[in-house]
């Protein structure tokens, strides 16, 4: 991109680790170190298929050797309220309208995520991946 990146984000964890799907507002090079990461991508087009919900702002806490979800003030935040492994179609028929492209990024292979696709993330056991975010240029 011509230019330092905005952020660089260091990422370790074991196949536990899922990332809900989002989107960013940034330009990602993502590169896996040790592991796999499996994608599932969405272009932007498929904004009218991506249901979303307002959820209550919370925070994970430690507590008794385990975590749990604490309510904080604020207003809500929308998220996406569908896991595209396992769709639940018959409370968002829209979904299958969609076009998800999955795909399996390998320790030493690159991604090039554009910024507002849509993406959820699984990864291998002991997997580590860096990425670099690049702000959207609208020049």
């Amino acid at each position: 991109f011509g230019k330092k990146p905005d952020a660089i984000n260091f990422w370790l964890g074991d196949q536990r680790a899922v990332t809900s799907m989002h989107k960013d507002p940034y330009e990602n090079i993502y590169c896996v170190v040790r592991g796999h990461k499996d994608i599932i991508l969405h272009p932007p087009s498929d904004v009218p298929w991506i249901p979303y919900r307002n959820y209550k702002p919370a925070v994970f806490k430690s507590k008794d050797n385990r975590f749990i979800v604490e309510d904080v003030e604020g207003p809500s935040v929308p998220w996406i309220c569908l896991d595209p492994l396992d769709p639940d179609l018959d409370s968002f028929p829209q979904y299958a309208n969609s076009t998800p492209i999955k795909v399996r990024v390998n320790a030493g292979d690159v991604l090039y995520l554009p910024s507002l696709w849509f993406h959820h993330l699984r990864q291998s056991q002991g997997c580590i991946s860096v990425n670099f975010w690049y702000d959207m240029e609208f020049d």
